[in-house]
C-alpha cells in the first residue's frame, strides 16, 4: 500500500473546516462594508486556494529533503533578510511588517516561525547526544534571539513573543534542563521590561488589560468592545452576519478579535466548536510527532502544532480579556494572507510526517 494513502483525514478534515469558517466569518465582519468587503473575502478565498495548493504539495514532500543542509540554512537566511527589508521598507500600521508591491503584501515575521522550527528540528536531531549542555543549545538560542530582534525592529512584539514561546516549546520536548529556562528567563527579563515597559503604547495595554473600565475610550477600549460581544452572543448567538460590534465598534473584527465575532454571532456552541477544532488539530499534531519515524520528524511535527497551538491560545486569550491586548490572528479564520498560506504549508509538513510514521 503507498504511503501516499495514509494521510491524516481527520486533521485534513479539520483544517478545512477551520478555513472555510474563516472565510464565512471575514465575509460577515466585512460585508457591511460594501465594496470593499468583497474585496476582502475575494483575496481571503484566493490566499486559501494557494495556501491549499502549497499544502498538497507539501505533503507529498519526504523530510530528507527538509533536513538537507542548504535547505534549512536558505530559509533561515531568505526569513532574516525579508525581516531586515521589512525593517527598513516595510509598512503597516505604526509598524514596519509588511512587504508591499501594488496590491500583494506579504508579512516576513509570518515566515520567521516555520523557518525557526526547521532550524530547531534540524540542530535539535543533529545534536540529541548533547542537548543537556549549555554550550551547545546557546548556538540555537543565538539564532532564536537574533530573529525575535529583527522581527522587534519591525515593532511587531506579539510574533517575537510567540517565535521565543514556540523555541522554548521545543527545547522542552527535546529534553533541555529546566534550569537553563530558569537561566534563560533571567537573561531575557531586563531585555522585555525595555521592550514592553519602556514603550508608552504597551505599557498602556497592560493597565488596560489589568483595569479597562479606567480608561473605556482609550486603552481599554478594545477589551471591552470584545468581551461586549462575546458576552451578548449568548449560548446559540445573534446569527450570523447578525453581529452589531463589528459595525465599528469592535476594531479589527475581521483580523484579531474575529473570535468575539464567532462569539456574538454564533454564541457560546460556536466558541466551542472553534475551540473544540482546535483542540482536535493539536491532538493530531501530537500524535503525528509521537508516531514519526526520527528525530527530525519529531521535533517537525512537534514545532508546528506547537506554533498553531501557541498562536490559537493567545488570539483567545486576548479576545477573552485573559491577556494583554496584542494584535495577534486566529489560526485559520482571522483575515490575512501571509498568515494562512504559512499555516496552511506548514500543515503540509505535519501531513507529510503523519503519512510516513509508524503505523
Amino acid at each position: 500500500m503507498p504511503l501516499m494513502l495514509r494521510f491524516d483525514r481527520v486533521m485534513i478534515w479539520t483544517i478545512i473546516f477551520l478555513v472555510v469558517l474563516g472565510l464565512i466569518m471575514v465575509y460577515s465582519t466585512t460585508a457591511a462594508s460594501g465594496t470593499v468587503g468583497s474585496v476582502y473575502i475575494i483575496k481571503q478565498g484566493i490566499t486559501a486556494g494557494l495556501g491549499f495548493l502549497a499544502m498538497y504539495a507539501l505533503m507529498f514532500v519526504e523530510r530528507e529533503k527538509l533536513r538537507r543542509r542548504e535547505v534549512v540554512f536558505g530559509i533561515l537566511a531568505l526569513s532574516a533578510s525579508l525581516l531586515v527589508t521589512a525593517a527598513l521598507l516595510g509598512e503597516g500600521a505604526n509598524t514596519k511588517r509588511f512587504l508591499r508591491t501594488g496590491l500583494l503584501s506579504f508579512q516576513p515575521s509570518e515566515l520567521a516561525k516555520p523557518a525557526i522550527i526547521l532550524y530547531l528540528a534540524y540542530f535539535l536531531q543533529r545534536n540529541s547526544g548533547s542537548i543537556r549542555n549549555l554550550r551547545v543549545i546557546a548556538r540555537p538560542l543565538a539564532v532564536v534571539g537574533a530573529m525575535c530582534g529583527l522581527i522587534l525592529l519591525g515593532r511587531d512584539f506579539g510574533t517575537a513573543a510567540t517565535l521565543l514561546i514556540l523555541a522554548s516549546v521545543m527545547l522542552f520536548m527535546a529534553g533541555v534542563p529546566l534550569r537553563w529556562f530558569a537561566l534563560g528567563a533571567l537573561a531575557v527579563a531586563p531585555l522585555a521590561y525595555f521592550a514592553v515597559w519602556q514603550v508608552p503604547y504597551r505599557r498602556s495595554r497592560i493597565f488596560a488589560f489589568l483595569e479597562p473600565e479606567a480608561d473605556p475610550l482609550g486603552a481599554g477600549f478594545q477589551i471591552l468592545q470584545s468581551q461586549i460581544a462575546v458576552g451578548s452572543g449568548g449560548i446559540f448567538g445573534n446569527g450570523w452576519m447578525a453581529g452589531k460590534q463589528k459595525m465599528l465598534f469592535l476594531p479589527e473584527a475581521h483580523t484579531d478579535f474575529i473570535y468575539s465575532v464567532v462569539g456574538e454571532e454564533l454564541g457560546l456552541v460556536g466558541s466551542l466548536l472553534v475551540l473544540a477544532a482546535f483542540a482536535v488539530l493539536i491532538w493530531r499534531g501530537i500524535r503525528s510527532a509521537c508516531l514519526a519515524g526520527d528525530r527530525f520528524s519529531f521535533h517537525l511535527a512537534a514545532g508546528v502544532t506547537a506554533m498553531i497551538g501557541t498562536q490559537a491560545m493567545l488570539n483567545m486569550g486576548v479576545v477573552l480579556g485573559l491577556l494583554p491586548t496584542k494584535g495577534m490572528p486566529l489560526p485559520f479564520i482571522s483575515y490575512g494572507g501571509s498568515s494562512l498560506i504559512v499555516l496552511l504549508a506548514s500543515c503540509g509538513v505535519l501531513l507529510s510526517v503523519g503519512r510516513s510514521g509508524k503505523a
